[in-house]
């Protein structure tokens, strides 16, 4: 459990360290660049996010479930994959680029932000990379060069904003940033695992894992389109400074989705195996986390309603203050995203993979509907109700889809405050001891290297 928690609290530190200080440098670059040009470059990064969903071939939690139950052939899995997603990634990059050469002519911001943006779609390729870590428990090694790549850039962003630099340049500095953090990671990798490693694509493999990853490449496209439609619906029945305000306060909102979603990648080996051996200490596991999501999301959300007429134009500025109205809808979204993503590690551990795509497609309609009617009155804070119906909507399928009804037994627990009293208590001591073994192996290391 120590391990697991170890391993949870390095993504965590990943995740924290990237996005706060995150916040602050996007902030920036949006109150440099104003509304209008900061939503047309989100407008592309929506439209590549929505297409190069495509490209992880649903491959994200199913990879870390092959590397743990075939250890003898991780070298093969990771090869396949890789090989798998950069074919699939450069078709969808050649999609986004003709999309938006043939919907926004002669409108060459949008073509170029594109094409930059684009190019992550390949890089992310070696993401699986990061499964493999994932799998072994020993994340660090690829989290220490990757926060360091992204404070590195952040000063360089900072130096951009500070020479009032064009749009084009941010690019740049994004791109080069992604290349560096991605050599690094293949290069680490290299260094420890030449010996079982070899960059070929083992076909009946491949064959296999396809037809497994159908239903979760759906899901992923589903996710990603309720996530994102918002956006590109925005620029078209808006406008892109409207988006540029939209995303301010989503940004914002959406931060405290790394919390769930580093635990959950953390905890899905251990869940796995924990099923394997006690199905009742399995159930407890998913019993507290799924009662700790709601709380914490609920107290998020309680805290940014109260502050978001604050938050907004200390960030952003007073050309972003409209933004606040669309943060205090957005952020209570957080409820159902914290409980949803506890409840997808179940059914996909379970197997249950169709049930998480049926949920999605309810939450997608939903949002796209109520997405048509409201933004073009409401503008940003259509969106926002939008997504706040769409998450919520999302939730409740999965919990009405799954037969077993473990879901609902496990929810029926998730509001008594005495038994979250109970497990915070439990995680204190859980990261005092990560803490302090942190501390410990910094300190050996510190010897170490003076010897």
């Amino acid at each position: 459990m120590d391990k697991l928690f170890e391993n949870s609290g390095w993504l965590l530190i990943d995740k924290l360290s990237k996005l706060f200080p995150g916040v602050i440098i996007v902030a920036l670059i949006g109150r440099h660049l104003g509304p209008e040009e900061f939503g047309v470059w989100n407008y592309a990064l929506a439209l590549t996010a929505i297409v190069g969903s495509g490209a992880i071939l649903g491959m994200d939690k199913l990879a870390v479930k092959e590397l743990i139950n075939n250890e003898h052939r991780q070298g093969t899995i990771v090869a396949t994959i890789i090989l798998m997603r950069i074919s699939a990634s450069l078709i969808c990059m050649s999609i986004c680029i003709g999309i938006v050469m043939f919907a926004k002519e002669q409108q060459q911001l949008y073509l170029y932000c594109t094409i930059f943006s684009a190019l992550v779609i390949v890089l992310q390729s070696f993401d699986v990379l990061d499964y493999f870590y994932q799998a072994k428990n020993n994340v660090k090694r690829v989290i220490i060069p990757k926060v360091a790549v992204f404070i590195a850039f952040c000063v360089i962003k900072l130096i951009i904003v500070f020479l009032d630099g064009s749009l084009m340049a941010f690019l740049w500095a994004s791109a080069m940033e992604m290349i560096v953090t991605y050599l690094i990671i293949i290069m680490v990798f290299s260094y420890h695992n030449t010996a079982d490693f070899t960059l070929r694509i083992d076909r009946p493999l491949a064959k296999i894992l396809l037809r497994q990853s159908w239903p979760l490449m759906l899901s992923n496209l589903v996710v990603i389109l309720f996530m994102k439609i918002d956006l590109v619906l925005l620029d078209m029945l808006s406008n892109a400074a409207e988006l540029g305000k939209y995303v301010s306060a989503a940004r914002i909102s959406e931060l405290w989705y790394a919390i769930p979603t580093v635990i959950s990648v953390a905890i899905l080996p251990g869940l796995i195996q924990k099923k394997n051996g006690s199905r009742n200490d399995y159930l407890l596991a998913l019993e507290k986390w799924l009662r700790l999501s709601f709380w914490l999301s609920a107290m998020i959300a309680v805290l940014i309603t109260l502050t978001a007429r604050l938050i907004i134009p200390f960030l952003y500025g007073e050309g972003y203050a409209a933004a606040s109205w669309m943060l205090m809808i957005h952020v209570w979204a957080g409820i159902p995203v914290f409980l949803s993503i506890v409840f997808v590690q179940y059914l996909f551990v379970e197997g249950a993979y169709k049930i998480y795509l049926y949920g999605n497609l309810s939450g997608l309609m939903v949002n796209v509907c109520i997405n048509f009617m409201l933004i073009p009155s409401y503008g940003g804070m259509g969106a926002a109700i939008a997504t706040v119906a769409a998450y919520t909507t999302v939730f409740g399928m999965l919990l009405l889809l799954d037969r077993s009804s473990q879901g609902y037994l496990l929810t029926k627990k998730m509001l008594h405050p005495a038994l979250a009293i109970s497990d915070i208590k439990q995680l204190h001591k859980s990261l005092r001891i990560f803490t302090s073994n942190l501390i410990s192996n910094n300190k050996n290391t510190t010897s170490n290297e003076q010897h």
